[in-house]
């Protein structure tokens, strides 16, 4: 959450045309700065929400933000399985939320988010109804990518096997975690009568729950190791 809202105030100073190298522009710096050093809280808060109207008002900043949430809820939700599976051998520190920020994990996450996102899209085209059928669909192609990677060579494999793999996993599974989102509303209505306050909390626990339905329903199927079986090599001719 802090990252998210350094990454928002950054965008919105870089996007403040008005910021040129001149003299006066350092003078009027030097003046902000002398006045975050004596701010009040409703000045800072009225300065904060003035930042973040200009953010939402950049084009693609909005985009920019949610690629950048998604992320960071999948490495999340990475971390909550190892746990799960681990316990206290899991490694568990800040550094886990930007896992997939790296030149293994990144591409082939990025692609299965788009392809999935593709998919739902022409599917929600039909009508609503098939387009929410196959968010639950390719609800787990994330997880079952870290699995594979983890016992596997997944460079050969493209984003669409992930896909598939998700869409076999969860048929016949659909409807249990229909009811399990079902069941977090109470939650999701808890945050916002707290202005989004306890949303801290509720989505940590949304995440490790879902890790734990995937856990649940693949059973280590896709932490099977590959037997390469050697050619036979023949000894009588």
């Amino acid at each position: 959450m802090l990252l998210v809202i350094g990454i928002t105030i950054f965008i919105g100073l870089m996007a403040t045309d008005n910021f040129d190298a001149t003299d006066s522009d350092y003078g009027s710096a030097k003046e902000e700065i002398m006045w975050a050093e004596e701010y009040d809280d409703d000045s800072f808060s009225s300065n904060v929400s003035e930042v973040f109207a200009s953010v939402t008002s950049i084009p693609f900043a909005s985009p920019i933000m949610s690629f950048v949430m998604t992320f960071l809820t999948i490495g999340i939700s990475f971390t909550f399985l190892d746990v799960i599976r681990k316990g206290r051998e899991a490694e568990l520190s800040f550094r886990q939320s930007f896992r997939l920020f790296n030149g293994n994990d990144f591409v082939p996450v990025l692609l299965i988010n788009i392809l999935t996102y593709i998919f739902r899209y022409l599917w929600s085209l039909l009508f609503i109804i098939p387009g929410i059928v196959k968010i639950y669909s390719y609800s787990q192609a994330n997880f079952i990518y870290k699995d594979l990677a983890a016992t596997r060579d997944t460079r050969s494999m493209g984003a669409t096997s992930f896909i598939t793999e998700s869409r076999d996993l969860m048929n016949g599974h659909k409807e249990r975690l229909f009811w399990l989102d079902v069941s977090f509303l109470g939650w999701y209505l808890l945050g916002l009568l707290t202005l989004g306050i306890g949303f801290l909390w509720i989505n940590p626990y949304v995440n490790a729950t879902k890790a734990a339905f995937y856990d649940d329903l693949s059973k280590g199927k896709f932490l099977e190791a590959v037997v390469e079986e050697d050619d036979e090599i023949w000894t009588n001719f």
